[in-house]
Protein backbone atom coordinates (compact mmCIF):
# COMPACT_ATOMS: atom_id res chain seq x y z
CA UNK A 1 0.00 0.00 0.00
CA UNK A 2 1.13 3.60 -0.98
CA UNK A 3 1.95 6.11 1.44
CA UNK A 4 -0.83 8.04 0.20
CA UNK A 5 -3.31 5.84 0.69
CA UNK A 6 -2.34 4.12 4.25
CA UNK A 7 -2.78 8.03 4.94
CA UNK A 8 -6.36 8.29 3.52
CA UNK A 9 -7.42 5.31 5.95
CA UNK A 10 -6.38 7.93 9.31
CA UNK A 11 -8.86 10.36 7.18
CA UNK A 12 -12.04 7.46 6.71
CA UNK A 13 -13.88 7.67 10.18
CA UNK A 14 -14.87 4.29 9.89
CA UNK A 15 -11.44 2.94 9.91
CA UNK A 16 -11.03 5.17 12.90
CA UNK A 17 -13.82 4.25 15.03
CA UNK A 18 -12.88 0.25 14.48
CA UNK A 19 -9.29 0.60 15.31
CA UNK A 20 -10.28 2.40 18.51
CA UNK A 21 -12.69 -0.35 19.65
CA UNK A 22 -9.81 -2.59 19.03
CA UNK A 23 -7.51 -0.81 21.16
CA UNK A 24 -10.21 -0.10 24.02
CA UNK A 25 -10.59 -4.12 23.86
CA UNK A 26 -6.96 -4.94 24.31
CA UNK A 27 -6.53 -2.31 27.03
CA UNK A 28 -9.09 -3.66 28.88
CA UNK A 29 -8.62 -7.15 28.41
CA UNK A 30 -4.76 -6.54 29.68
CA UNK A 31 -6.10 -4.58 32.80
CA UNK A 32 -8.93 -7.83 34.02
CA UNK A 33 -6.03 -10.33 33.52
CA UNK A 34 -2.76 -8.13 34.38
CA UNK A 35 -3.66 -5.89 36.62
CA UNK A 36 -7.22 -6.30 38.50
CA UNK A 37 -8.54 -9.95 37.83
CA UNK A 38 -10.00 -10.26 41.53
CA UNK A 39 -13.78 -10.82 41.10
CA UNK A 40 -16.45 -10.95 44.44
CA UNK A 41 -19.67 -12.60 43.10
CA UNK A 42 -22.17 -14.52 44.67
CA UNK A 43 -22.96 -18.69 44.90
CA UNK A 44 -26.39 -19.16 45.26
CA UNK A 45 -28.38 -22.24 47.29
CA UNK A 46 -25.71 -23.66 48.85
CA UNK A 47 -27.27 -26.63 50.53
CA UNK A 48 -27.03 -26.43 54.56
CA UNK A 49 -25.42 -30.01 55.51
CA UNK A 50 -27.40 -31.03 58.73
CA UNK A 51 -25.74 -34.66 59.15
CA UNK A 52 -22.22 -32.97 59.11
CA UNK A 53 -21.16 -33.71 62.65
CA UNK A 54 -24.31 -35.33 63.41
CA UNK A 55 -22.88 -37.33 66.25
CA UNK A 56 -22.94 -34.87 68.31
CA UNK A 57 -26.80 -34.64 68.81
CA UNK A 58 -27.59 -38.44 67.59
CA UNK A 59 -25.82 -39.87 70.33
CA UNK A 60 -28.70 -38.39 72.27
CA UNK A 61 -31.04 -40.19 70.20
CA UNK A 62 -32.57 -37.02 68.88
CA UNK A 63 -32.66 -36.27 64.54
CA UNK A 64 -33.50 -33.33 62.97
CA UNK A 65 -36.88 -32.91 62.58
CA UNK A 66 -36.99 -29.19 60.88
CA UNK A 67 -35.32 -26.39 59.91
CA UNK A 68 -36.25 -22.74 59.03
CA UNK A 69 -34.06 -22.57 56.35
CA UNK A 70 -32.50 -25.47 54.13
CA UNK A 71 -30.02 -23.19 51.69
CA UNK A 72 -28.06 -19.94 52.26
CA UNK A 73 -26.04 -18.17 49.49
CA UNK A 74 -22.91 -17.59 49.87
CA UNK A 75 -20.49 -14.64 49.01
CA UNK A 76 -16.62 -14.90 47.97
CA UNK A 77 -13.73 -13.26 46.25
CA UNK A 78 -11.07 -14.68 44.27
CA UNK A 79 -9.36 -14.03 40.37
CA UNK A 80 -11.67 -14.19 37.87
CA UNK A 81 -10.53 -17.52 36.65
CA UNK A 82 -11.22 -19.54 40.04
CA UNK A 83 -14.62 -17.58 40.80
CA UNK A 84 -16.68 -18.36 37.45
CA UNK A 85 -16.12 -21.98 38.12
CA UNK A 86 -17.23 -22.00 41.74
CA UNK A 87 -20.62 -24.27 42.48
CA UNK A 88 -22.19 -25.15 45.53
CA UNK A 89 -20.52 -28.47 45.90
CA UNK A 90 -16.72 -26.51 46.42
CA UNK A 91 -18.54 -25.67 49.82
CA UNK A 92 -19.89 -27.07 52.70
CA UNK A 93 -22.10 -25.11 54.54
CA UNK A 94 -23.07 -26.53 58.73
CA UNK A 95 -24.43 -25.25 61.79
CA UNK A 96 -22.48 -25.20 64.83
CA UNK A 97 -23.75 -27.55 67.24
CA UNK A 98 -23.03 -26.71 71.08
CA UNK A 99 -25.31 -26.62 73.88
CA UNK A 100 -27.70 -29.51 72.87
CA UNK A 101 -28.79 -31.03 75.99
CA UNK A 102 -32.26 -32.61 74.58
CA UNK A 103 -35.35 -32.18 72.25
CA UNK A 104 -36.05 -28.88 71.56
CA UNK A 105 -35.54 -26.14 69.37
CA UNK A 106 -32.32 -24.56 69.09
CA UNK A 107 -30.96 -21.82 66.90
CA UNK A 108 -27.39 -22.24 66.24
CA UNK A 109 -24.57 -20.43 63.97
CA UNK A 110 -23.81 -21.42 60.21
CA UNK A 111 -20.24 -21.87 59.50
CA UNK A 112 -18.53 -23.39 56.44
CA UNK A 113 -15.53 -25.13 54.76
CA UNK A 114 -14.04 -25.57 51.83
CA UNK A 115 -14.46 -28.69 49.76
CA UNK A 116 -12.92 -27.59 46.34
CA UNK A 117 -8.81 -28.70 45.45
CA UNK A 118 -8.68 -25.28 44.29
CA UNK A 119 -8.27 -23.11 47.54
CA UNK A 120 -7.05 -19.75 46.17
CA UNK A 121 -10.76 -18.12 46.74
CA UNK A 122 -12.64 -16.49 49.90
CA UNK A 123 -15.46 -16.61 51.69
CA UNK A 124 -16.95 -13.44 52.89
CA UNK A 125 -19.97 -14.21 54.13
CA UNK A 126 -23.07 -16.07 54.02
CA UNK A 127 -26.69 -14.69 53.47
CA UNK A 128 -27.97 -15.83 57.25
CA UNK A 129 -25.81 -16.68 60.24
CA UNK A 130 -27.68 -19.09 61.69
CA UNK A 131 -29.98 -21.92 61.40
CA UNK A 132 -33.56 -22.63 63.42
CA UNK A 133 -33.06 -25.93 64.23
CA UNK A 134 -35.96 -28.54 65.66
CA UNK A 135 -34.23 -31.74 67.33
CA UNK A 136 -36.65 -34.62 68.87
CA UNK A 137 -36.19 -38.45 68.88
CA UNK A 138 -38.11 -40.43 65.91
CA UNK A 139 -40.56 -43.06 67.11
CA UNK A 140 -42.93 -45.10 65.28
CA UNK A 141 -46.11 -46.48 66.62
CA UNK A 142 -48.65 -48.60 65.44
CA UNK A 143 -52.68 -47.50 65.63
CA UNK A 144 -55.85 -49.69 64.99
CA UNK A 145 -57.81 -48.28 62.17
CA UNK A 146 -61.40 -47.05 63.10
CA UNK A 147 -63.77 -46.50 60.18
CA UNK A 148 -65.76 -43.67 58.80
CA UNK A 149 -68.63 -44.00 56.59
CA UNK A 150 -70.85 -41.15 57.39
CA UNK A 151 -70.80 -40.15 53.75
CA UNK A 152 -72.76 -42.81 52.41
CA UNK A 153 -76.48 -43.56 51.77
CA UNK A 154 -77.97 -46.61 52.49
CA UNK A 155 -80.95 -48.15 50.74
CA UNK A 156 -84.61 -47.47 53.25
CA UNK A 157 -84.96 -51.13 53.41
CA UNK A 158 -80.97 -52.21 54.51
CA UNK A 159 -78.72 -50.89 56.75
CA UNK A 160 -75.12 -50.74 57.01
CA UNK A 161 -73.24 -53.24 59.27
CA UNK A 162 -69.72 -52.51 61.33
CA UNK A 163 -67.16 -51.66 58.21
CA UNK A 164 -63.39 -52.63 58.31
CA UNK A 165 -60.35 -51.90 57.05
CA UNK A 166 -57.58 -53.23 54.98
CA UNK A 167 -55.26 -53.15 55.93
CA UNK A 168 -56.31 -52.62 59.76
CA UNK A 169 -53.02 -51.30 60.84
CA UNK A 170 -51.14 -48.43 60.46
CA UNK A 171 -47.71 -47.22 61.27
CA UNK A 172 -47.02 -43.34 61.69
CA UNK A 173 -42.80 -43.07 62.31
CA UNK A 174 -42.17 -39.10 63.08
CA UNK A 175 -40.73 -37.24 66.08
CA UNK A 176 -42.02 -37.67 69.35
CA UNK A 177 -43.52 -34.63 70.25
CA UNK A 178 -45.85 -34.80 67.14
CA UNK A 179 -46.77 -38.68 67.19
CA UNK A 180 -47.62 -38.16 71.02
CA UNK A 181 -50.50 -36.29 70.14
CA UNK A 182 -52.08 -38.46 67.71
CA UNK A 183 -55.17 -40.20 69.93
CA UNK A 184 -56.37 -41.92 67.11
CA UNK A 185 -55.99 -43.27 63.33
CA UNK A 186 -59.51 -42.84 60.97
CA UNK A 187 -60.11 -44.12 57.85
CA UNK A 188 -62.65 -42.36 56.58
CA UNK A 189 -64.43 -42.55 52.77
CA UNK A 190 -65.51 -39.49 50.87
CA UNK A 191 -67.82 -41.77 48.80
CA UNK A 192 -71.99 -40.33 48.11
CA UNK A 193 -72.80 -43.80 46.67
CA UNK A 194 -76.10 -45.14 47.62
CA UNK A 195 -75.34 -48.79 48.66
CA UNK A 196 -77.72 -51.27 47.90
CA UNK A 197 -75.58 -54.34 48.49
CA UNK A 198 -72.28 -54.70 49.83
CA UNK A 199 -69.08 -52.62 48.62
CA UNK A 200 -65.28 -51.93 49.07
CA UNK A 201 -64.63 -48.10 48.78
CA UNK A 202 -61.53 -46.27 48.87
CA UNK A 203 -60.43 -44.62 52.08
CA UNK A 204 -58.30 -42.01 53.03
CA UNK A 205 -56.02 -41.88 56.21
CA UNK A 206 -57.15 -39.09 58.89
CA UNK A 207 -55.44 -38.34 62.49
CA UNK A 208 -57.29 -37.10 64.98
CA UNK A 209 -55.90 -35.71 68.27
CA UNK A 210 -57.66 -36.35 72.19
CA UNK A 211 -59.98 -33.40 71.85
CA UNK A 212 -61.14 -34.64 67.62
CA UNK A 213 -59.30 -31.95 66.06
CA UNK A 214 -57.26 -33.42 62.76
CA UNK A 215 -53.59 -33.27 62.98
CA UNK A 216 -51.34 -32.28 59.99
CA UNK A 217 -49.47 -34.69 58.39
CA UNK A 218 -46.28 -32.79 58.21
CA UNK A 219 -43.05 -34.26 59.74
CA UNK A 220 -45.24 -37.71 59.83
CA UNK A 221 -44.32 -40.94 57.82
CA UNK A 222 -47.40 -43.13 57.26
CA UNK A 223 -46.97 -46.92 56.01
CA UNK A 224 -50.01 -46.28 53.63
CA UNK A 225 -52.25 -43.11 52.83
CA UNK A 226 -55.59 -44.98 51.76
CA UNK A 227 -57.06 -48.13 52.40
CA UNK A 228 -60.21 -50.61 51.15
CA UNK A 229 -63.11 -49.95 53.48
CA UNK A 230 -65.50 -53.18 53.22
CA UNK A 231 -68.90 -52.03 53.44
CA UNK A 232 -71.48 -55.04 54.36
CA UNK A 233 -75.18 -53.88 53.73
CA UNK A 234 -77.26 -56.12 55.29
CA UNK A 235 -81.36 -56.58 54.95
CA UNK A 236 -82.96 -57.67 58.41
CA UNK A 237 -85.03 -60.94 58.29
CA UNK A 238 -87.27 -62.56 60.69
CA UNK A 239 -87.34 -66.73 59.70
CA UNK A 240 -88.20 -70.11 61.72
CA UNK A 241 -86.03 -71.55 63.91
CA UNK A 242 -85.45 -75.36 62.83
CA UNK A 243 -83.66 -78.54 64.03
CA UNK A 244 -82.67 -81.46 61.97
CA UNK A 245 -81.86 -84.92 62.43
CA UNK A 246 -78.99 -86.74 61.29
CA UNK A 247 -78.57 -91.21 61.04
CA UNK A 248 -82.14 -91.15 59.74
CA UNK A 249 -82.87 -94.89 58.67
CA UNK A 250 -84.13 -95.13 55.16
CA UNK A 251 -87.46 -94.61 55.28
CA UNK A 252 -88.62 -93.67 58.40
CA UNK A 253 -91.10 -90.71 58.89
CA UNK A 254 -89.32 -87.76 61.60
CA UNK A 255 -92.51 -86.27 61.69
CA UNK A 256 -93.77 -88.87 64.12
CA UNK A 257 -91.38 -87.31 66.34
CA UNK A 258 -92.87 -84.25 68.66
CA UNK A 259 -90.29 -81.90 68.73
CA UNK A 260 -90.46 -78.46 70.73
CA UNK A 261 -88.12 -75.28 70.71
CA UNK A 262 -87.85 -72.66 73.13
CA UNK A 263 -87.37 -70.53 70.29
CA UNK A 264 -89.57 -70.55 67.50
CA UNK A 265 -87.92 -67.96 65.05
CA UNK A 266 -85.47 -65.64 64.91
CA UNK A 267 -84.66 -62.04 63.60
CA UNK A 268 -80.99 -61.56 62.01
CA UNK A 269 -79.49 -59.65 59.57
CA UNK A 270 -77.85 -60.83 56.72
CA UNK A 271 -75.87 -60.07 53.72
CA UNK A 272 -78.59 -58.48 51.41
CA UNK A 273 -77.45 -60.85 48.58
CA UNK A 274 -78.18 -63.84 50.80
CA UNK A 275 -81.86 -62.00 52.42
CA UNK A 276 -83.95 -63.58 49.54
CA UNK A 277 -83.19 -67.06 49.53
CA UNK A 278 -82.72 -67.55 52.92
CA UNK A 279 -86.31 -69.69 54.22
CA UNK A 280 -84.99 -70.99 57.61
CA UNK A 281 -82.31 -71.14 60.14
CA UNK A 282 -81.15 -74.52 61.32
CA UNK A 283 -79.82 -74.20 64.64
CA UNK A 284 -78.55 -77.49 64.97
CA UNK A 285 -78.94 -81.23 64.32
CA UNK A 286 -80.32 -84.14 66.78
CA UNK A 287 -78.55 -87.86 66.01
CA UNK A 288 -81.70 -90.29 66.00
CA UNK A 289 -79.04 -93.25 66.62
CA UNK A 290 -78.58 -91.69 70.14
CA UNK A 291 -82.17 -90.20 70.50
CA UNK A 292 -83.14 -89.17 74.16
CA UNK A 293 -86.79 -88.06 74.61
CA UNK A 294 -87.90 -85.59 77.60
CA UNK A 295 -84.68 -84.92 77.63
CA UNK A 296 -83.53 -80.87 76.26
CA UNK A 297 -80.80 -80.88 73.89
CA UNK A 298 -79.17 -77.24 74.37
CA UNK A 299 -77.91 -76.31 71.43
CA UNK A 300 -75.88 -72.92 70.74
CA UNK A 301 -76.84 -70.53 68.07
CA UNK A 302 -73.63 -70.31 65.34
CA UNK A 303 -74.50 -67.57 62.67
CA UNK A 304 -72.37 -68.21 59.52
CA UNK A 305 -69.65 -65.38 59.15
CA UNK A 306 -71.52 -61.93 58.27
CA UNK A 307 -74.80 -62.69 59.76
CA UNK A 308 -76.08 -60.71 62.72
CA UNK A 309 -78.01 -62.09 65.49
CA UNK A 310 -80.59 -59.34 66.08
CA UNK A 311 -82.43 -60.87 69.49
CA UNK A 312 -79.12 -62.49 70.47
CA UNK A 313 -80.48 -65.50 70.99
CA UNK A 314 -77.44 -67.81 72.05
CA UNK A 315 -79.24 -70.47 72.75
CA UNK A 316 -82.10 -72.86 71.64
CA UNK A 317 -83.60 -75.61 73.56
CA UNK A 318 -85.47 -78.71 71.64
CA UNK A 319 -86.96 -81.69 73.35
CA UNK A 320 -88.48 -84.72 71.87
CA UNK A 321 -91.39 -85.73 74.12
CA UNK A 322 -92.32 -89.12 74.85
CA UNK A 323 -96.23 -88.94 74.97
CA UNK A 324 -96.84 -90.16 71.94
CA UNK A 325 -93.72 -92.63 71.40
CA UNK A 326 -92.93 -95.94 72.69
CA UNK A 327 -89.73 -97.64 72.82
CA UNK A 328 -89.55 -101.53 72.85
CA UNK A 329 -86.62 -104.37 73.23
CA UNK A 330 -86.88 -107.12 70.73
CA UNK A 331 -84.72 -109.93 69.43
CA UNK A 332 -83.93 -109.99 65.72
CA UNK A 333 -82.90 -113.14 64.23
CA UNK A 334 -84.01 -112.56 60.33
CA UNK A 335 -80.11 -111.44 59.09
CA UNK A 336 -80.13 -110.95 55.48
CA UNK A 337 -76.60 -110.52 53.27
CA UNK A 338 -76.95 -107.98 50.63
CA UNK A 339 -75.24 -107.70 47.00
CA UNK A 340 -73.44 -111.25 47.81
CA UNK A 341 -72.75 -112.03 44.40
CA UNK A 342 -70.84 -115.24 45.26
CA UNK A 343 -73.03 -116.03 48.19
CA UNK A 344 -69.74 -116.66 49.78
CA UNK A 345 -70.65 -115.20 53.13
CA UNK A 346 -71.92 -116.88 56.54
CA UNK A 347 -73.39 -115.29 58.95
CA UNK A 348 -72.30 -117.15 62.19
CA UNK A 349 -74.77 -114.97 64.65
CA UNK A 350 -78.26 -116.73 65.05
CA UNK A 351 -79.57 -113.73 66.98
CA UNK A 352 -79.49 -109.99 67.87
CA UNK A 353 -81.25 -109.60 71.34
CA UNK A 354 -82.83 -106.62 72.98
CA UNK A 355 -82.53 -104.54 69.53
CA UNK A 356 -84.22 -101.53 70.46
CA UNK A 357 -87.19 -99.75 68.54
CA UNK A 358 -89.01 -96.77 68.90
CA UNK A 359 -91.69 -95.09 67.52
CA UNK A 360 -95.17 -94.03 67.13
CA UNK A 361 -96.93 -96.12 70.11
CA UNK A 362 -99.42 -97.90 68.04
CA UNK A 363 -96.16 -99.06 64.96
CA UNK A 364 -94.08 -100.37 67.91
CA UNK A 365 -96.81 -102.34 69.87
CA UNK A 366 -97.97 -103.71 66.37
CA UNK A 367 -94.70 -105.37 65.90
CA UNK A 368 -94.68 -109.00 65.83
CA UNK A 369 -92.07 -111.54 65.16
CA UNK A 370 -89.98 -110.87 61.94
CA UNK A 371 -91.18 -107.30 61.72
CA UNK A 372 -87.69 -105.93 61.61
CA UNK A 373 -85.02 -107.47 59.53
CA UNK A 374 -81.38 -107.07 59.85
CA UNK A 375 -79.44 -106.52 57.00
CA UNK A 376 -75.34 -107.00 56.12
CA UNK A 377 -74.35 -104.88 52.65
CA UNK A 378 -71.19 -107.05 51.16
CA UNK A 379 -70.25 -104.19 49.19
CA UNK A 380 -69.39 -102.42 52.22
CA UNK A 381 -66.96 -105.00 53.51
CA UNK A 382 -63.67 -105.76 53.27
CA UNK A 383 -62.35 -108.51 51.32
CA UNK A 384 -60.50 -109.87 54.30
CA UNK A 385 -60.99 -113.81 54.59
CA UNK A 386 -62.01 -115.47 57.79
CA UNK A 387 -64.45 -114.60 60.64
CA UNK A 388 -65.53 -111.05 61.52
CA UNK A 389 -67.91 -109.09 63.31
CA UNK A 390 -69.93 -106.05 61.16
CA UNK A 391 -72.18 -103.81 62.06
CA UNK A 392 -76.09 -104.45 60.54
CA UNK A 393 -78.97 -102.21 59.10
CA UNK A 394 -82.43 -102.70 60.04
CA UNK A 395 -85.42 -102.11 58.32
CA UNK A 396 -89.29 -102.41 59.52
CA UNK A 397 -91.11 -102.54 56.13
CA UNK A 398 -94.68 -102.83 57.77
CA UNK A 399 -94.08 -99.09 58.63
CA UNK A 400 -92.25 -95.95 58.28
CA UNK A 401 -92.95 -94.80 62.17
CA UNK A 402 -90.49 -96.56 64.00
CA UNK A 403 -87.12 -97.17 63.87
CA UNK A 404 -84.11 -99.03 65.26
CA UNK A 405 -82.28 -96.94 67.52
CA UNK A 406 -78.55 -97.72 68.43
CA UNK A 407 -75.49 -99.62 66.76
CA UNK A 408 -75.42 -103.04 66.73
CA UNK A 409 -73.56 -105.87 64.95
CA UNK A 410 -73.19 -109.53 63.74
CA UNK A 411 -70.25 -112.13 63.58
CA UNK A 412 -69.83 -113.40 59.83
CA UNK A 413 -67.56 -115.59 58.06
CA UNK A 414 -66.19 -114.76 54.37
Amino acid sequence: MSKSKFSNLFEDNRFLFALSLFIAITLWTYVVVYVNNRDTTTIRSVPINMQYRQSMYQSMGLDVIETDISTVDVIVTGPRSVTGDLTADDIIIYPSITNIDGAGTYKLALTYEKTSNVKNFTINSLSTDSVTVRLDKVVTKEFQLDVDISTIIVDSDKMADRPTATPAILTVTGPEFKVSTIDRAVAATTSRETLSQSAVLPGNIILYDENDGVIDQKLLTLDKTTVDITVPIMKEVTVPVTVEYVNVPDGFDTAVLNMSLSVNEIRLAVPAKDAGNLTKFVAGYIDLSTLQTDQPYVLDIKLPTGYRNMDDIKQVNVTISSENLMERSVNVDEIKILNDANESIQVLTQIISNVTVIGDKEAVEALSHGSVIAQIDASRLSAAQGQQTVEVNFIIPSTDKAYVKGVYTATIKI
